[in-house]
């Protein structure tokens, strides 16, 4: 699988049988080619041009389209109060959870608060974790203790954020800042550690 990166926090996840665009926001103006796209940018955000695209989900849910599965899961892109709790007020996003050749990639959207527990059910075991930063995310403060609730083996840093100091605070060493990963197969992928990669233009 190739993971490349876009912009924002747009990245096309590459398979020997499809390929999913995640949030292709108009500002991308790199050509993006696939079947699936998922969007956790919120109503009202104009998507940028994906060719051959099969479907795009912009909502919660379980889907199987072209051989990716794909969970959705609510989320708020801040911490809410008692009171807020169950009620219909702005400030939602989307979890998507998908699984391109055997590899279980989570990109928790425009989250702000840490995870329930039934959420992290719901996520299950993650290979590849990208997390939106600076302007990209609403985990100020948050970033270290929402990876350590999912436990991935790969941490991709999307955005603005200061991605050194992200992994700095996790304990972790940033591997060489990056616009493209290739992760071979999923028993490639470390078992006693997680990697962090920046995902931005070198």
């Amino acid at each position: 699988m190739d993971i490349t990166w876009h912009g924002n926090t747009c990245a096309t996840f590459k398979g020997k049988t499809a390929t999913v665009v995640l949030n292709p926001d108009k500002t991308i103006k790199s050509p993006l080619k696939g079947k699936v796209v998922l969007s956790s940018l919120g109503e009202g955000v104009e998507l940028a041009e994906v060719k051959e695209m099969v479907r795009m989900f912009d909502w919660p849910g379980e889907y199987e389209v072209a051989g990716i599965p794909i969970v959705g899961l609510n989320a708020w892109t801040r911490s809410r109060s008692k009171e807020e709790e169950g009620s219909e007020k702005d400030g939602r996003t989307i979890i998507f959870s998908f699984e391109v050749d055997g590899i279980k990639i989570c990109h928790l959207g425009g989250l702000g608060h840490k995870l329930t527990s039934e959420m992290v059910d719901d996520i299950g075991d993650v290979d590849v974790l990208c997390v939106p930063t600076g302007d990209m995310g609403n985990l100020t403060g948050k970033t270290e203790e929402v990876i350590d609730q999912i436990d991935p083996r790969v941490v991709l840093l999307m955005g603005t954020g200061d991605a050194v100091a992200d992994a700095k605070a996790a304990g972790a060493k940033l591997e060489e800042p990056t616009d493209k990963i290739t992760i071979a197969s999923r028993s490639t992928l470390p078992e006693d550690k997680t990697l962090y990669y920046s995902l931005a233009k070198v």
